[in-house]
């Protein structure tokens, strides 16, 4: 019997084009775009996802890896954080999981990331927990993540299911005995809830996806 959810953030519940990130740091850097997605979307940012660099020092490590000067700071994060939009159609069908499902957010992000998204997309409303690897110091699919996963979850791999956009990681869950589905639109969300019968009727269904998606203040 499933007792919870473990649901992706990013291209499940939110949008983000890391383009955007390369776009506005070329202007100011002058280093073009296709040069800093490979240094800004590699090793360093699997150290940043993890919690091992702040924002200060990974913006840092990035410029030595680029062999470019500092910076500023606030350049750096407003080009990084704010790359994020709502996906109404995913976040409704969260809001639609059958009461006494417990649902956790599982995502790979870092605390710059993490406030983009907030700022986009309220999830208090529907989401009893949030799993987050720059908290947990380890990434999906290390071990040490599914533990933290499972034990924000409260039950075993065979009481979840898990919804991310990327097979490679539903694939990884399921060599945990995790079963789950691959979300590859909005709208496929929606579908496989249902088709591991996870979602309530409209009368009864658990959360406020409408006030979800509201924008909060900053």
């Amino acid at each position: 019997m499933t007792r919870a959810l473990l649901v992706d953030l990013g291209k499940v519940l939110v949008g983000f084009d890391h383009q955007v990130t390369c776009e506005k740091m070329s202007k100011a850097t002058g280093v073009p775009a296709g040069r800093l997605r490979g240094v800004l979307f590699g090793e360093l940012e699997g150290d940043f996802d993890r919690g091992r660099l702040t924002p200060g020092a990974f913006f840092r490590a990035c410029e030595a890896r680029l062999g470019i000067l500092p910076v500023p700071d606030e350049t750096w994060i407003a080009a990084w954080r704010d790359i994020f939009t709502p996906l109404p159609e995913a976040i409704a069908a969260l809001g639609r999981v059958r009461p006494g499902i417990r649902r956790v957010l599982v995502s790979n992000t870092n605390v710059l990331h993490w406030e983009g998204v907030l700022s986009v997309f309220r999830p208090d409303a529907l989401l009893d927990d949030v799993v987050l690897s720059f908290r947990v110091g380890a990434t999906k699919p290390e071990p040490a993540f599914w533990d933290a996963a499972l034990a924000a979850a409260g039950c075993g791999p065979a009481a979840c299911v898990y919804a991310d956009d990327r097979p490679e990681l539903v694939a990884a869950a399921s060599a945990l005995g995790i079963p789950g589905f691959v979300v590859d639109s909005p709208a496929s969300l929606a579908r496989g809830l249902a088709r591991f019968d996870l979602l309530a009727p409209s009368s009864t269904a658990s959360g406020n996806s409408p006030a979800a998606t509201d924008v909060p203040r900053r």
